[in-house]
């Protein structure tokens, strides 16, 4: 399988992150965001889900650009930025392993924010019922009921930290 996009990882020092989502979305097929993900709170009695930075440090960047073509095209930026945020390596690679992508692609909305699954747990198995971990119940190595979290095991930052409301335990 053949993906149409490429996803990159930028670590962003002194929380500029805002600015380069900014430049590298003025750049021709490239889309940048700063990763978000719906946060369950209780403040002053008032319970609800606000939309949170899930990485606050980094910035994720898709684009059609294979690695070869977004080293060769952004090298001097990134040298020119140095100190003020550099392309994340993981062994020397830069872009997304296809698995990664393809997890990240399920979770993400289209406003690039993981919103909240609902789901219960039925003899000691996880059932998500609605939302991005429908099909994902594999992938969830621990839950956190009272936060409404679930931890992801991920290559990628080695864990996943995505939102989870389990309404029933039988």
């Amino acid at each position: 399988m053949r993906l149409m996009m490429y996803w990159y990882v930028v670590h962003v020092k002194l929380e500029r992150g805002s600015k380069l989502v900014n430049f590298f979305n003025q750049q021709d097929r490239i889309k940048a965001f700063i990763p978000k993900m719906e946060r369950w709170y209780n403040i002053k009695g008032k319970k609800d889900y606000i939309i949170k930075d899930l990485y606050p440090d980094y910035v994720f960047i898709k684009s059609k650009m294979n690695q070869l073509e977004f080293n060769e095209r952004f090298k001097e930026f990134f040298k020119s930025i140095d100190g003020f945020a550099q392309l994340l390596e993981l062994e020397d690679v830069y872009v997304l392993k296809t698995e990664e992508q393809v997890l990240m692609e399920k979770l993400f909305d289209n406003k690039d924010i993981i919103r909240h699954s609902i789901g219960n747990i039925v003899n000691s198995k996880l059932i998500v019922e609605k939302g991005p971990l429908v099909n994902l119940e594999n992938k969830v190595i621990k839950i956190d009921r009272h936060k409404r979290l679930a931890i992801l095991k991920s290559d990628f930052f080695n864990r996943i930290t995505v939102p989870l409301e389990v309404v029933s335990k039988s």
